[in-house]
Order: structure tokens, then sequence, then C-alpha cells
């Protein structure tokens, strides 16, 4: 291990992750503790580089477990970054309408106006990446095309990182509740005033949508039985770290994975508290956990490299790389490393043998 590591940054997404349930629980904070290393999220920074980090990984040493979009671009862009984990938690991904407008199906939105949120001041838009996956999938389901709808342009001047928390506690997420209650404002607003028809909502967000607006949802591709629709950014999650941490320090990385894996064994057992991280990060109230994504994701937090879901993020890869969000294809044998998981399972595997004896 370098001698000169010591700290190890970290941030996750506003989602369900065995990571941010590892963070609550203290686990990553023993564990690197055990190494003399201190963990540290980018919301502990004041600095705005260091918190955009969130986006671009640029920071060196660090982790990061959220949406798949901006690792993803990061990666194409010639980032130094590494997935060495996946997870698949189910979630709400509906097209969303006013009551008044009379619109009760994904057919009765042939020629009517349909959101494009753009984020101007954003090098990684993955929302209008996310939002434009979500369309495409349900007129696709509806046996439409984009060609069918009108899409029209909803321009934030907004920086995400605008949104970013002001607290610099040394665990606290980027994205709190202000966070949430405001993504999708612009849309919201024109959506209620009539100056689009439908919105491309998702997870925590379209539930804060939903009770906000007063919004029908008129299809949810998260329902969808093939694997293909539910995806987006987020499904699957990408675990990623920064390539040369891996390189310098892997039973490091390997121990970290260890204590989130252990982290998502928790929350199966403990079901109302790993809940209660989920809120927190999501910037729910508890009782809308089981609305934005089903009151079975306390048992979908486990982190793996199953090949359906890497197929699921290949899915993804396509559309970014359709849509000219990616500088250019991903090469997924050299993205991947599955050896910090293979190691975590390892080190987990004799810690059960030593117990046991």
């Amino acid at each position: 291990m370098s001698n000169t590591l010591d700290t190890i940054w970290y941030t996750r997404c506003p989602v369900p992750t065995a990571f941010s349930v590892a963070i609550g629980n203290g686990f990553l904070d023993k564990e690197l503790e055990r190494h003399g290393i201190t963990a540290r999220s980018l919301a502990s920074s004041k600095d705005n580089a260091v918190r955009q980090s969130h986006f671009h990984h640029s920071l060196p040493n660090s982790f990061r477990h959220g949406g798949n979009g901006p690792p993803l671009v990061t990666r194409s862009r010639g980032g130094k970054v590494s997935l060495i984990g996946l997870s698949w938690n189910d979630s709400i991904k509906p097209m969303l309408v006013m009551p008044e407008s009379g619109i009760r199906s994904v057919a009765d939105l042939a020629g009517k106006k349909v959101s494009l949120p753009i984020r101007a001041n954003d090098s990684i838009d993955f929302w209008k990446a996310a939002s434009l996956r979500g369309t495409e999938v349900a007129l696709a389901r509806a046996g439409m095309t984009m060609e069918d709808v009108k899409l029209t342009p909803v321009v934030s001047n907004r920086a995400y990182i605008d949104a970013a928390t002001a607290s610099t506690a040394s665990t606290t997420t980027l994205w709190g509740a202000d966070c949430m209650l405001g993504h999708q404002r612009e849309e919201a607003i024109a959506l209620i005033r009539g100056e689009v028809d439908a919105i491309y909502s998702q997870g925590a967000i379209s539930s804060v949508v939903q009770g906000f607006t007063g919004a029908l949802a008129i299809t949810d591709n998260g329902t969808s039985k093939a694997l293909a629709d539910r995806v987006n950014n987020d499904s699957p999650l990408m675990l990623t770290v920064s390539t040369e941490l891996i390189e310098t320090n892997l039973d490091l990385v390997a121990s970290c994975v260890a204590a989130i894996i252990r982290a998502a064994e928790w929350a199966e057992r403990n079901e109302a508290l790993a809940k209660r991280f989920m809120a927190i990060d999501t910037g729910l109230p508890e009782e809308l956990v089981d609305v934005a994504f089903t009151p079975q994701v306390h048992r979908q937090l486990a982190i793996d490299l199953r090949p359906e879901w890497i197929e699921g993020l290949k899915v993804q890869h396509d559309h970014l790389l359709r849509h000219n969000f990616l500088a250019q294809a991903i090469d997924f044998d050299l993205f991947i490393d599955p050896r910090p998981l293979e190691r975590a399972r390892e080190l987990l595997a004799a810690d059960r043998l030593a117990f046991q004896s």
C-alpha cells in the first residue's frame, strides 16, 4: 500500500445503494480506519472542483456509486475510471401528463409535445440522456417512434452542482432533499402551463413530481418484463473507482467492496433502518421509498457483475453513443475490472471461516 495515501474520497447518487448503507452504518469508515485512512464525502469540501468529481470522476483515490451516465461519459473521454461492480433495484419510470390534458395512453401522445430537458451549463447532461431513453422506450412499447411526437426543449440554466448541499459534514451526500424537490422544476412548470404535454420521470424524482403536480402516469417502463426496457441512468447503477487506486492498492479497494457487500446483506435483515438510509439519500419521506422503488428494495442492493446486468449496461452505452453523449465507444473488457469484487469475496469467505472456527 502506498505510504502517501491518507484519504479516500467517495460520492453516491440519490438512489438506493449498499454504499449509502455502508456509510450510514459506519462500515466503510471502520474498514478504512483499520488501514489508517480517512474517508471523506465530496460534499465535505466547499471546492466546486472537488464536488464536480461526482460527474467527472476527476479526483484520484475516489469511489462513486450511482447513475451510469456520468462514468460512461467520463470513460469515453479518456477518464481513468474503472467499473468494479453493478447493482440493480427496481424503480418507477413513468411518462407523466396532467389529468385535464385528456391524454390517457402513449398512443394519445401522437403529435403532442414531449419534454426534452436540457441543462445548458453542464458538460454531462445525464438527465437529458435519461429522458431521451425513457421516452424512446415508452414510445417503442406502444409501437411508436420519436418521429410521432414533438420533442420540445425545456432549458434550464441551473448547473446540477448548484443544487448540491451546503453541508460539509464528512459523510453527507451531495444531493439532499432540496436537490430532489427541484430536480424537474422547469419541466413540472412547463407541464402545468401546458407548454409540454408529457414528461418522463423516474424513481424518487417521479414520486415528488406526481405528488406536487397531480400528474398521471400513462405508462411505466419500470413494469416491463424486458430487462432492456428498464435500462436507464439508474438501471443498472455503477460502482466505480479511480483506476490507479486499483493498481496501487487492490486489497484496500477490495476491503471497501467487502464492506459494501456486508452492508447489502445487513439491509436485507434490517428493512426499516435500511429504508431510512434510502429516504435520507433520496430526499424522500420514508413512506415514499416503497412508492418510488419497490417494497423489496432493501433486498435489491447486492453488488455483482452479472452478465445480464453488463448486457443492460451495454444497452445504455449504445443509447448514449447513438445520441452523441459519448466521445467514443468504450471497450468493456478494459473498463470492467473484476479483481476487487473477486478479492472482496475471498476476504469475506475468510472472515466467515475464521468466525465459524
